[in-house]
């Protein structure tokens, strides 16, 4: 299991339609309950014992549709979820208990460090819960030991359409669906607003520069590792893989660019470019600098520092294009020892928690961003900054080979930022060293 950051650093795809509408009743054809169903008959009317003469034919009445058997059951669900995370599930627990009261859903807080292995060993003994909520960060251990179900032939277009398109991709692994997305997080611009006044947000990177450069008042803080720097990558045109998993950022772009980019930042009064986070933060709430690229794990704390004056700005684009962050999720998982009605149960609670209205509850109690495109936001500005940034967002990488580029691709940044190592030999030896780990 790699290391995530920060709030990733701590710590969907389920569908909420029930298959059991495809009983059929024996001999019957289906159709709407409007629909009337008009059939040759090889005999008339008089010359069919069971119906009274002078009543309409058997093939004219309207044809029933079979209304599905209600639930019932028990289902478990393991999670790490507390705090507001916590309120929203029991939240959207209840909501589910009133749907479907004929099921009891039994859940199982587990530590977060300690989650997926508890999940994977119970699992492979052929127990565990028929649930598991858990991050991207572990689909690679999670695959590769056959502890999670392959949902693909479970989900139709329309489901998959529900979700934002990067939250989806998230759980598919070497071509497989294996979770439902149930919320997600990206980096996107703190802006403290006291300092950058009604000063518009700078479209481009190289605007943004100059600003700082203007008065350290406007300073940036960035997170000096991979996942809070990846969005620069695409800025500057370039993949961190291509579709076979071998490292291009050496031959795709301009990485070298963006590498001096962040030097020069680093260099600039009043601006960081630091690995450690903790600082960062702590100089952005003591209002040391106007912009801070964080996620929305960080919302509360810094609300609770500027109020009203705290506002969510888009990454400025780079030469190449938008800045696309990548957007890492949480889903629901289903464990694959589960067939038959039980596994329809689990299924049945894994798509209700991915509905706009649990969404719902998630952004309101939780302060999260919800994967279903349709839930509501609420009027949260913050909330809705980092949305607006999730139409310009790349999926976190769902591939094995990213066990390697965490470390290598970090250290790219700090070579160059901190040890004043040459950009374009940096780049090339990051691409041949996760390569060669890779067995590229």
């Amino acid at each position: 299991m790699q290391q995530i950051p920060p709030r990733t650093l701590r710590l969907a795809f389920f569908f909420l339609m029930i298959p059991l509408v495809f009983l059929l009743l024996a001999g019957c054809n289906r159709s709407s309950p409007d629909e009337m169903v008009v059939e040759p008959s090889t005999q008339s009317a008089a010359a069919s014992p069971a119906q009274p003469q002078g009543s309409p034919p058997q093939s004219l009445l309207p044809t029933a549709t079979p209304t599905p058997a209600p639930l019932a059951g028990r289902i478990v669900l393991w999670h790490s979820w507390a705090e507001g995370d916590g309120d929203a599930l029991a939240a959207i627990l209840e909501m589910y208990r009133r749907a479907q009261p004929g099921v009891t859903v039994d859940t199982l807080y587990v530590a977060y460090p300690d989650l997926a292995q508890a999940y994977a060993d119970a699992v492979a003994a052929g127990e565990g819960p028929d649930l598991l909520l858990a991050p991207v960060w572990w689909m690679d251990g999670l695959v590769s030991t056959g502890v999670v179900l392959p949902l693909d032939d479970l989900l139709s277009t329309s489901e998959m359409a529900s979700y934002w398109p990067a939250a989806l991709e998230n759980f598919r692994w070497q071509g497989r669906l294996y979770g439902l997305p149930v919320h997600y997080e990206l980096v996107s611009v703190f802006v403290n607003r006291s300092l950058a006044g009604s000063t518009a947000m700078p479209a481009t990177l190289d605007e943004w520069l100059a600003q700082a450069q203007q008065s350290p008042s406007f300073g940036i803080g960035l997170y000096n590792n991979l996942y809070h720097l990846a969005w620069g990558l695409p800025a500057y045109g370039a993949p961190l893989f291509d579709e076979n998993g071998v490292a291009v950022i050496d031959r795709q772009g301009d990485v070298p660019a963006f590498l001096r980019w962040l030097r020069t930042l680093s260099q600039t009064p009043g601006s960081y470019v630091d690995p450690d986070y903790g600082m960062l933060k702590d100089r952005f709430r003591k209002g040391e600098f106007a912009y801070f690229v964080d996620g929305p794990w960080a919302i509360d704390e810094l609300r609770g520092a500027f109020g009203d004056n705290l506002a969510v700005a888009l990454l400025p684009a780079g030469p190449f294009g938008p800045a696309q962050p990548w957007l890492s999720a949480e889903g629901v998982m289903l464990n694959p020892n589960r067939t038959g009605g039980q596994q329809q149960i689990a299924l049945s609670f894994a798509r209700f928690l991915t509905t706009a209205e649990s969404g719902a509850q998630m952004a309101a109690l939780g302060r999260r961003l919800p994967a279903n495109r349709n839930a509501a936001l609420g009027d949260d500005p913050l909330l809705q900054g980092f949305a607006r940034q999730a139409m310009n967002a790349q999926p976190l990488p769902a591939l094995p080979e990213m066990a390697q580029a965490w470390g290598y691709g970090g250290d790219m940044f700090i070579k160059v930022v901190d040890g004043n190592a040459d950009p374009v030999a940096t780049v090339i030896e990051t691409a041949a060293l996760i390569n060669d780990a890779n067995g590229k």
